[in-house]
């Protein structure tokens, strides 16, 4: 309890601004009033202190003198002497002056006296250790030296500084054909990749790359040029430009069968000599290594705005939805199985011109690699005309479409105008097993450069302000599948939001079509290799390409070749028991195109 007769402590201890342990600000006030009103805390434990050991106070009236409780006062007093009987002051301490102790490691001091010894100057000494990853500046060799005892070096004639031998270059090794030599190495982040060789020897992937045409090297063979490429695109690789990250990584090397990949300015000048036909021709093959048993033929179509941001891009203006405006930019065509979630054709070579004819070159192309024409593709409005949708119906395989129909204010009165009778409701099912209700209206109309009549399902209650107008040529396709099939079309967008983060696609290294049109295969590839590697991975078949590669891929291993045989022994990490449920996880498998095998072995508990 404080006294009445003495001052509120607390009052005064909230005018006063702590800076730190020992240095206060406090309000203006008179000399005799800061010694015999305390305000800061620091100051009344001093007081308090010195009236009880001091004075001879008793402990419960120099407690309320300075406005501590009686506990606080007996924990104020044992710390203090503690700290007496430690040797220490509690209260005042001597400040240092001078400069800071600087310490180095013994054996940096080691190399700077060994290299001193051999007559090396500050500069040469700094030289040396810089090829050697160390980096200590020339005051902290200076000072070193200084405090070994040695001298500054005598004024050198120029043969002396000649005869001062320099450090040898660091060099990166060049790339070439890995040789069959028994080898041992280890890989920080990158042992990941290597799980896709046996994926790719059972989807038979190199053939195809065979088969299609591209570009050799002297040293660099189509095979290991396109492995190359795709193995920065399994891993993330946002700029090839960014290879002091990956130049001399052994796991990418031997992915693509060399020593290390190859740098960026032979990947960069390696993309200008791919064509449009090479890369067809490769996705000709890929729609047959990545065919599924009992495909139902039904494709979402869409396109992607792809943007460059340089000052002085030739390219055409396209409408970007993302951004609402118009952009310097790549227009891409992206195809999409909704039942497998694979990719099955991309394009990055379409002229505004040639946008509205994009669907029949997909048409084409389909029909050439798999001898069949699809059976039903689904996209938006503003994909195609409506002369377009005339020739997909007039083909002799009447191929299927499902689209929007561009809707405007005749439309829209002429749906406030029907009947209630002429509506029915519809279930739909959504993610989560949610069902959502609409209220929908089956007909049909015709169209503008179009023979005939079209199905027509007007959609309401679905969460927007205007009704829907869906179009089809399918006239036996049930109502709710009609519905269904449509709702799915957004999947493609999803998958195209996913490359967009796991591929870069918002973040193209040219402005030359062609190479983005190269990278748009290739991340065509990496992706169904992702997905066809989740469709294996129990608990893990819907997650993204980001997820997949941060839980599985980012890895280290030690990597031995010993017989031909690779053996890759992954470092521990959470979800490798799950890796290993992988069948070609627990088998040799069989490399032709690099004459070796390959097996996998779980890191030890140890």
């Amino acid at each position: 309890m404080i006294s009445p007769n003495k001052p509120d402590y607390s009052k005064l201890y909230n005018n006063c601004i702590v800076h730190d342990s020992y240095n206060y600000s406090i309000s203006p006030m008179e000399p005799k009033q800061f010694f015999g009103q305390p305000s800061c805390a620091r100051q009344r434990q001093y007081e308090a202190l010195k009236a009880f050991y001091h004075d001879g106070l008793p402990a419960l009236d120099a407690a309320a003198r300075y406005g501590f409780s009686v506990a606080y006062f007996k924990k104020l007093r044992s710390d203090f002497l503690h700290q007496l009987r430690a040797g220490t002051n509690p209260f005042f301490q001597q400040p240092k002056t001078g400069p800071k102790q600087r310490r180095s490691s013994e054996d940096l001091v080691a190399q700077i006296v060994a290299l001193r010894k051999r007559n090396y100057a500050i500069t040469d000494i700094k030289a040396t250790l810089q090829a050697q990853g160390q980096a200590p500046s020339l005051d902290t060799i200076d000072r070193i030296l200084k405090a070994e005892g040695f001298a500054p070096l005598p004024k050198r004639t120029r043969q002396q500084r000649l005869d001062v031998v320099p450090p040898a270059k660091l060099t990166p090794p060049r790339s070439a054909t890995r040789s069959l030599i028994d080898e041992e190495f280890t890989t920080t982040g990158a042992a990941g990749l290597l799980i896709f060789l046996p994926l790719l020897a059972s989807l038979d992937i190199v053939p195809a790359i065979t088969a299609a045409g591209f570009p050799a090297t002297r040293e660099i063979s189509d095979v290991q040029a396109l492995l190359s490429l795709l193995a920065l695109k399994l891993m993330g690789a946002k700029r090839w430009s960014h290879d002091s990250t990956w130049s001399l990584d052994r796991a990418l090397g031997l992915f693509a069968g060399l020593n290390v990949l190859p740098k960026a300015t032979t990947l960069a000048s390696y993309s200008y000599r791919v064509t449009r036909a090479m890369n067809r021709q490769l996705l000709l093959h890929l729609s047959g290594c990545f065919q599924h048993e009992g495909e139902a033929g039904e494709f979402n179509l869409d396109f992607k705005t792809i943007p460059h941001w340089g000052d002085a891009s030739i390219l055409d203006k396209h409408w970007s939805g993302s951004r609402t405006k118009a952009l310097k930019s790549v227009l891409a065509l992206i195809v999409q199985d909704p039942d497998t979630g694979q990719l099955s054709y991309t394009n990055a070579e379409i002229q505004r011109h040639q946008q509205n004819d994009a669907v029949l070159d997909f048409v084409d192309f389909w029909t050439q690699g798999r001898g069949t024409a699809p059976k039903l593709l689904v996209f938006d409005s503003k994909f195609t005309t409506y002369q377009n949708l005339d020739k997909l119906n007039q083909s002799a395989e009447e191929i299927k479409f499902l689209t929007l129909r561009r809707r405007g204010k005749k439309l829209l009165e002429w749906v406030a105008k029907l009947p209630s009778e002429d509506w029915q409701t519809v279930k739909v099912e959504r993610a989560k097993g949610k069902q959502q209700k609409l209220r929908v209206h089956d007909g049909r109309c015709t169209l503008r450069d179009y023979q005939g009549e079209v199905r027509q399902v007007v959609l309401t209650n679905h969460g927007r302000q205007q009704p829907t107008f869906l179009i089809t040529n399918d006239f036996a396709l049930p109502l709710k599948q009609v519905v269904q099939k449509y709702a799915r079309r957004w999947l493609v967008e999803q998958e195209i939001a996913e490359q967009i983060v796991a591929f870069h696609l918002n973040s193209p290294s040219s402005s030359i079509v062609v190479k983005v049109d190269l990278d748009l295969t290739l991340s065509l590839l990496a992706h169904n290799l992702y997905r066809r590697l989740s469709e294996l991975l129990p608990g893990f078949e819907q997650c993204t390409v980001e997820t997949i590669r941060r839980r599985f891929l980012e890895n280290g291993a030690a990597v031995t070749v010993r017989d031909n045989t690779v053996t890759v022994r992954l470092n521990k990490k959470t979800h490798l028991p799950i890796l290993f449920e992988v069948p070609w996880m627990n088998q040799t498998v069989s490399l032709p195109w690099m004459g070796l095998n390959i097996r996998f072995l779980p890191g030890t508990v140890s």
